[in-house]
């Protein structure tokens, strides 16, 4: 709720604590995938693209968040934003294969359109 009214630093602060609160190692937990990843979205929102990316990378080293669509499409998004375009593919191309372009529709068109010119996807 924070993150929607605009707040995403306080958003951020809460995710923070709610992250420190988990057992350790905080990784194996479902929560931590969730937590990460929203944080990431939250500094993407604030153009904090490179943090955001670590979010998202440290989302995806939690419990099953290498199969989190969300996931794969945050760190796609960020690689893609930072004009590391090749490195953008494998990730974005799973977050297409695991939701389809649904996952995809508010984001910018950019990121599927990247896909079709590399012809990945119709």
């Amino acid at each position: 709720m924070l993150l929607e009214a605009g707040d995403a630093k306080s958003a951020i602060k809460k995710w923070q604590a709610a992250l420190d609160l988990l057992p350790q190692p905080a990784h194996l937990w479902d929560a931590s995938v969730w937590l990460h990843a929203s944080i990431g979205e939250a500094r993407r929102a604030l153009g904090l693209t490179n943090e955001a990316l670590e979010s998202f990378r440290n989302a995806e080293a939690s419990a099953q968040g290498h199969s989190n669509a969300f996931v794969q499409l945050g760190i796609g998004t960020c690689l893609y934003d930072l004009g590391r375009a090749e490195e953008s593919i494998d990730p974005l191309l799973r977050a297409f294969m695991m939701e389809g372009a649904e996952i995809f529709e508010e984001s910018d068109p950019a990121y599927l359109d990247y896909l079709r010119l590399k012809r990945l996807i119709d």
